[in-house]
């Protein structure tokens, strides 16, 4: 079976603003649905949200003169040609292959998952917020999300040390002992302002501590992970991907590693890199952050690995999901089952895309453009 076209179109995201910290200017997502054409007609999606729509549209030619005409099943292959041997992994590659991924599950009538290796059938989730003027917006959203079934919590507060021990301080007493909770200032702290939150956090008894000083910082990172009880949680923006990880794991830099896997090479990069980790007997947390196939895609990689405790869930519930006709929920137990159709398990809504579509991307016959 061979790929007989590859298209894109520029979908309106979401309305809500997002921000992860207070000082952040809040942006709306846009998506892109990438749509890769086997000749009997499958199609192997994926929606991206960390593809510009000027970046992908620079990328098509490449994209289609490396897929067209190629059999799916060379994904590995294929995905090692676009990231120049995972050197220069982007966003539109790690599209490619997950969108590729799907493809191959729906030749095959199977789950992803099971195609990579069945681990289980289930993950437990834990609700990711965005930021909120005021404290008790966490209290009240972290409680909303226990009614909802899940049993842990992550807060993106102020990214400010004394601010953010007040939130967690809040949403600790609200929640009492009936939710894990995790904390990520997404590396804003310094090294002394990260010790003094990191203590606070061992006394409230979070389950992780996510990226808080920058990733660079691998001294601190190992200073931190030596004098925190809590586990610190490392390296979520190695945007190189596999390549920069072992300096982590050799240098301790880190208790449990993040990797963004709509950025590093797809579901592909991601099961290279939770391999690297167990290795080294660490725990690999990938984000699944994003639009319900970007989670879909890291969720199939959890679903195939030993190396994971939890799969990250958008909060308020729902609003990434635009576009589908299924989507990621957790159930009364606090999981997240596994899909049982075939490829990524979530099915596009053809209407709502129709509705949601800004324009289909063309390439001119004249395009020079090259780049991934």
């Amino acid at each position: 079976m061979k790929i007989v076209d590859v298209k894109a179109t520029v979908l309106n995201g979401p309305e809500q603003e997002f921000r992860w910290k207070e000082e952040w200017e809040g942006r709306k997502l846009g998506f892109v649905l990438l749509r890769i054409i086997a000749e009997d007609g499958i199609e192997g999606h994926c929606i991206a949200y960390l593809v510009g729509p000027g970046q992908m549209e620079d990328a098509l030619p490449r994209v289609r003169a490396t897929l067209v005409g190629r059999d799916p099943h060379d994904v590995e292959a294929i995905s090692y040609e676009l990231t120049d041997k995972l050197v220069s992994p982007s966003a539109v590659a790690s599209t490619v292959d997950i969108a590729l991924w799907d493809l191959i599950g729906k030749i095959h009538e199977t789950p992803v998952y099971q195609l990579l290796g069945a681990a289980r059938h289930k993950v437990r989730a834990y609700a990711s917020t965005v930021w909120y003027p005021e404290v008790q917006d966490y209290v009240d959203l972290a409680l909303k999300c226990r009614e909802e079934g899940f049993t842990a919590y992550k807060i993106h507060a102020f990214g400010v040390p004394d601010k953010d021990i007040e939130v967690c301080r809040a949403v600790r007493e609200g929640v009492g002992d009936s939710m894990d909770l995790m904390l990520d200032p997404v590396n804003a702290y310094d090294r002394a302002g990260a010790m003094r939150v990191g203590r606070v956090l061992d006394e409230l008894d979070f389950y992780w501590y996510e990226a808080p000083i920058p990733d660079s910082d691998l001294d601190g990172l190992a200073d931190l992970s030596r004098a925190l009880d809590l586990p610190v949680s490392a390296a979520e923006s190695i945007a190189g991907g596999l390549r920069y990880l072992p300096p982590y794991l050799v240098r301790n830099a880190g208790d449990t590693f993040r990797g963004i896997g709509d950025f590093i090479g797809g579901i592909s990069a991601m099961k290279k890199s939770a391999a690297l980790c167990e290795a080294f007997g660490t725990k690999y947390e990938p984000h699944s952050y994003g639009s319900t196939l970007i989670q879909a895609a890291h969720f199939h990689v959890m679903l195939a690995i030993h190396n994971c405790d939890f799969i990250e869930l958008p909060v308020p519930t729902g609003i990434l999901d635009g576009g589908m006709k299924d989507a990621l929920r957790v159930n009364a137990e606090g999981f997240v089952d596994a899909p049982v159709k075939p490829g990524l398990g979530y099915e596009i809504d053809e209407d709502e895309i129709a509705n949601l579509t800004v324009r289909e991307l063309e390439v001119s016959a004249f395009s020079t453009h090259t780049g991934v």
